[in-house]
């Protein structure tokens, strides 16, 4: 008997979310890359052209990229399988969440809620931007994982022409006629000619981009003067209750243990910084590390000189909500989403053999406890400095 399907009418309003007020130093332990229900795709060094196709000219001069479709014989390449049970990982490079199936759909979840919250794909002024159609627009979206945000922006801006990047070969073969997936690597130069590119999305890149200030003045300099940057990054770790108690950590202490041990141990993200962490910790490769762009990216954008005033918006969103009367339905909704998400989340971090699990276990445990913990998701959106 085919499983019943049930359609929940969220009303959900961003406002129920928003943060009215900065944070301290706390946000993003999520990464971006898979997600997706397009399936195994064909992407390239650079677009996926047919016959018929011309080379777009927007490569820069002084790439050396090859444009070269991947045959189907080397996608196995790819991909490797660690762990017990064994997942399916990205076979090089240093991006450590599993690319399979059930990292796939958390991803497509991730993605879905994070858009029904927010009310669209970008809390940018790019309307207007990209329906200005006295030339050809370009998107630029940065670990494009699957593709979700680029097919449907796509869609939404049918005369825009979007590329992805990202490391691993996970998008649709077939995607529309203004999409081009391409394998590459967003902590080196991007391929793109100086000032060629209208807008750069880059969601969740924490995980992939190393030395932040280099990562800026590659996105300075692939955009047109006017061109926006727009980023989204989850909050370094959970906080309890509403975000605006950050740093209360006794309250979530399996949640605090676990985020702390993960980024100590280099799960989360490759920033090295000297390290602050236990003997137990120090045993088992001590890293200490900063894992989220968010904390830094207001910052740093101001550093480059290269754009105008960055804007921000914060957004509590719960992943366990204590379960009273009080608690409006949609937040109850996207808390309950959200945990299984979060705990998805937990799994694919320690996928492939971490010593870990048992600190994972205990946080989802917590997590199902309903005592009340958030995570913070921040958009940043910058516009590069107009030429003279």
């Amino acid at each position: 008997m085919p499983r019943q399907l049930q359609r929940v009418p969220l009303n959900l309003d961003p406002g129920d979310f928003a943060l009215l007020h900065p944070l301290p130093d706390f946000p993003p332990g999520n990464i971006a890359l898979i997600d997706g229900a397009h399936g195994p795709v064909i992407t390239t060094t650079g677009p996926v052209y047919d016959d018929t196709d011309e080379l777009v000219d927007d490569i820069d001069d002084n790439s050396s990229e090859s444009l070269d479709s991947i045959e189907d014989h080397e996608f196995p390449s790819y991909f490797s399988q660690r762990g017990s049970p064994p997942r399916l990982f990205h076979s090089h490079g240093t991006y450590t969440l599993p690319v399979d199936g059930d990292e796939m759909k958390r991803q497509e979840a991730q993605h879905i809620l994070l858009r029904m919250i927010l009310g669209s794909n970008y809390d940018a002024p790019i309307h207007e931007l990209l329906n200005d159609n006295s030339y050809e627009r370009k998107v630029v979206d940065l670990c494009t994982g699957a593709g979700h945000w680029v097919l449907e922006m796509a869609k939404e801006f049918p005369r825009v022409e979007f590329r992805g990047l990202d490391l691993v070969p996970i998008q649709t073969r077939y995607p529309p006629r203004n999409v081009r997936f391409e394998i590459a690597d967003v902590t080196e130069r991007l391929r793109f000619a100086d000032a060629s590119v209208d807008v750069v999305h880059a969601r969740m890149a924490s995980i992939r981009v190393k030395v932040v200030p280099r990562f800026l003045q590659e996105v300075a300099r692939v955009l047109r003067p006017g061109g926006l940057f727009l980023s989204a990054e989850w909050g370094v770790q959970p906080t309890p209750e509403h975000p605006f108690r950050a740093g209360d950590d006794a309250h979530i202490p399996k949640t605090v243990s676990f985020y702390k041990a993960a980024s100590c141990v280099g799960i989360l993200s490759p920033h090295p910084r000297p390290c602050s962490c236990t003997l137990l910790i120090r045993r088992y490769r001590c890293r200490d590390i900063v894992p989220s762009l968010a904390p830094q990216i207001l910052r740093l954008i101001r550093q480059t000189a290269s754009f105008e005033e960055p804007a921000s918006k914060q957004w509590a969103i719960p992943i366990s909500t204590p379960n009273t009367p009080d608690t409006p339905p949609s937040v109850a909704f996207v808390s309950r989403v959200m945990g299984r998400i979060t705990q998805g989340y937990a799994d694919a971090l320690v996928a492939g053999g971490s010593f870990l699990q048992e600190d994972a276990d205990a946080f989802k445990d917590e997590l199902d406890q309903g005592i009340g913990i958030y995570l913070t998701y921040q958009t940043v959106f910058a516009r590069k400095k107009s030429s003279g």
